[in-house]
C-alpha cells in the first residue's frame, strides 16, 4: 500500500491519513496539477472546466488529453459522501452524454469554462498549459474531433479510499468496456507533514481482487467441498515445479491447524484449480482459504476475521497494510512469520469461543 513512513526512533511506522476538510479540498488539489494522477498510459491532462452540466448531473471536472484530444471526466468523492457508492452510475451517464457530443458540440459546451479561464477555445487552452513545443494547435483539434467521432472518453474516479465493493466494480467494468471508453480508479490520501499537507496519489488496479471473487464463484458453482486436504495435496505433484515448495507450506500449515483442533479442512476441486478451507470448527466460513491456480495463493475473508479475531486482524492490517480485504489475494510474501500471524487469527477465534 502506497503511503508515507516515518521514524519515531523505534522503526519505522505509517503515517496515519489526514481527513479532507471536504470534497471541494480535493477537486482543488486536482484541479491546479491533475499531472498528479497516476494514469495508464501517462496522459498530458489539461482541465477545462469544473461543475460542467453533462446531462442531468455536474461532472466535477472536465479534461481534455492534450496528446489525443480525448475528453476526459473527473469525479471525487470522500468516504464521508453518502452517495460514493453511486459514483461510477455518475461518472457512466456523463461518458454516455459525452458519447453523443460532436466536436462543435463539445466546444460550445466547454467554451463558457474556457472562457472564464482566459482562452477562447478548447485548443487555445491546452496550447496555453502545454508550453514546452510539443503542442500543436491544429493536430489536437483533429485528434479531438476524431476521438469525439469515435465516442471516446475517459472517466477518472477519485477517492480518499476505496472500499472493496467499489474496486470489484471498477474491475468489473474495465472487464466489460471496449476500448471508447477507459475507466480509471485513483485513490489520494492526504497526510501532514511538518505542518504541510502532502498527497499521495494511487492508482487501483482492481483485477487481482476481481479475478479472485470470480474464480472463487466458479469453483463453488463446479463442485462440492469435500472433507479433508488429501486432494489438494495430490494436486501439488502436479503443479508447476517453482510452485509446489510454496503450496507444500500451505497445505501443511493448514494440517497443523486441523491436528490442533483450530480448524476443519475442506478441497473444493474445479477445471484447472484446488481450493483448500481451512473452516472454522463447526462453522461453514474459514478466515482464510489457500488457492493451487496456476500458484500458491492466500485469500483473506475480512468480514470472518473481523467477528472471529479482530484483535489479530488489527495486527494483520500493521503488517500487511492494505492487504487484508475480501476475497483479494495476498500480495506479500507468505512466509514462516506471516503464516504464524495467519494462525494467530485461529487462535484468537478459539480462545473467544472457550471464553
Amino acid at each position: 500500500m502506497t503511503g508515507i513512513w516515518h521514524d519515531e526512533g523505534k522503526g519505522l511506522v505509517p503515517l496515519p491519513a489526514q481527513p479532507y476538510a471536504n470534497e471541494q479540498a480535493l477537486h482543488s488539489s486536482i484541479e491546479r496539477a491533475p499531472a498528479m494522477l497516476p494514469l495508464p498510459g501517462q496522459p498530458r491532462l489539461v482541465i477545462l472546466g469544473r461543475e460542467v452540466q453533462l446531462g442531468n448531473g455536474y461532472a466535477d471536472l472536465v479534461a481534455v488529453d492534450a496528446d489525443s484530444g480525448r475528453p476526459v471526466v473527473i469525479e471525487v468523492k470522500l468516504a464521508a459522501n453518502s452517495d460514493r457508492r453511486a459514483v461510477f452510475a455518475q461518472v457512466l451517464g456523463y461518458a454516455s452524454y459525452v458519447f453523443r457530443l460532436s466536436a462543435t458540440a463539445f466546444e460550445e459546451l466547454m467554451q463558457p469554462h474556457v472562457a472564464a479561464r482566459g482562452h477562447a477555445t478548447v485548443a487555445d487552452a491546452v496550447a496555453a498549459e502545454i508550453g514546452d513545443g510539443s503542442f500543436d494547435i491544429e493536430t489536437f483539434r483533429i485528434g479531438m474531433a476524431e476521438e469525439l467521432e469515435k465516442g471516446n472518453a475517459r472517466c477518472v474516479v477519485v477517492l480518499d479510499a476505496a472500499p472493496t465493493d467499489l474496486i470489484e466494480l471498477a474491475g468489473y467494468l474495465q472487464t466489460v468496456t471496449n476500448d471508447r471508453l477507459d475507466i480509471d480508479l485513483v485513490t489520494v490520501m492526504a497526510y501532514n507533514v511538518r505542518g504541510s499537507q502532502v498527497l499521495v496519489p494511487q492508482l487501483v488496479e482492481p483485477e487481482r481482487a476481481l479475478a479472485a471473487s470470480v474464480r472463487l464463484t466458479g469453483v463453488q458453482g463446479e463442485a462440492k467441498p469435500t472433507p479433508g486436504s488429501a486432494s489438494f495435496r495430490d494436486s501439488v505433484d502436479s503443479a508447476d515445479p517453482v510452485h509446489r515448495e510454496s503450496l507444500r507450506q500451505l497445505c501443511d500449515w493448514a494440517e497443523r491447524l486441523e491436528s490442533d483442533g483450530l480448524a476443519t479442512l475442506f478441497t473444493t476441486v474445479g477445471k484447472g484449480r484446488w481450493v483448500l478451507n481451512p473452516r472454522l470448527p463447526g462453522q461453514s466460513r474459514g478466515m482464510f482459504t489457500i488457492w493451487n491456480d496456476g500458484g500458491a495463493y492466500v485469500s483473506p475473508q475480512r468480514s470472518v476475521i473481523q467477528d472471529e479475531a479482530p484483535n489479530t486482524l488489527a495486527r494483520l492490517d500493521h503488517r500487511l497494510p492494505g492487504e487484508i480485504r475480501q476475497n483479494n489475494y495476498l500480495k506479500s510474501e507468505i512466509s514462516e512469520g506471516a503464516l504464524a500471524l495467519l494462525r494467530s487469527a485461529y487462535e484468537e477465534a478459539a480462545d473467544r469461543k472457550t471464553s
